[in-house]
């Protein structure tokens, strides 16, 4: 025997991202009233999907927006910067600056503004060997975290970022200068290395001048520099050479 139980239509319309159905389809009293257990029960329905929704549905990624923090900082930073609370003065050039950013960045800065030093209480920070192009870059990247200037000042920036203390700022320079390290600027960066202490980027210039660039270096003016100003940089060359020269043999 086969219960026919014919029922509905019925129709429900199922809102834009939810997936449940409809529970007053089928009344279970009105199930067990019609059919016995031994009765086959057969469901016949049709559904209709709009299409245009189920492809929403799909496509629909719901995806955070992008952070725009160093967009916004970015606003804070410059001459037309607003707001400033103290004033960075570079070779008649005025910064406008936050006492607060820049003691959170630096620990020059902050001790600068801890104290009742001339800075704190004129607000305003005289600096006069740097150039303005180079503070401009060291506040964009207090503030950003970006840089756009490593190709044209990365040995300024460095010195920059070491006398405020930005360890980050330093290390992109150094990254920056050894991958770009050749014959032409060996001498200079070995100068930089010794000056500022920077016992990884001595080390790993002077494994460069070890090898077969070594030549090329001494005829650069950068050589005859580091020669005149720095001697002993000279003679840490040779050793370096003449060590990677018994370790071949």
């Amino acid at each position: 025997m086969v219960a026919i139980l014919c029922m509905g239509p019925y129709k429900y319309d199922f809102s834009l991202n939810q997936n449940w159905g409809w529970d007053g389809l089928l009344n279970k009293d009105d199930l067990l009233k019609n059919a016995k257990p031994t009765d086959e029960l057969i469901i016949k329905c049709k559904i209709t999907a709009n299409e245009r929704l189920v492809n929403e549905t799909l496509n629909n990624q719901f995806e955070p927006l992008p952070s725009s923090l160093s967009k916004d900082l970015k606003t804070l930073v410059g001459v037309d910067s607003k707001f400033g609370d103290v004033t960075i003065l570079v070779a008649g050039q005025r910064f406008p600056a936050h006492k607060c950013i820049l003691s959170a960045r630096s620990s020059v800065f902050s001790a600068m503004f801890e104290h009742p030093m001339q800075e704190t209480i004129e607000n305003c920070v005289s600096i006069d060997d740097v150039e303005p192009p180079v503070i401009e870059a060291l506040l964009g990247f207090i503030y950003t975290d970006e840089l756009t200037s490593l190709e044209t000042m990365a040995h300024a920036l460095y010195k920059a970022a070491d006398k405020y203390d930005v360890p980050t700022l330093k290390s992109h320079c150094r990254c920056h200068i050894l991958e770009k390290l050749s014959s032409e600027t060996a001498a200079e960066t070995l100068m930089l290395a010794d000056l500022y202490g920077d016992l990884e980027m001595k080390k790993h210039v002077l494994q460069f001048l070890s090898g077969s660039v070594a030549a090329k270096v001494t005829e650069t003016d950068g050589w005859k520099e580091m020669a005149r100003a720095c001697p002993h940089l000279v003679d840490e060359t040779i050793r370096a050479m003449a060590s990677q020269l018994m370790s071949q043999k």
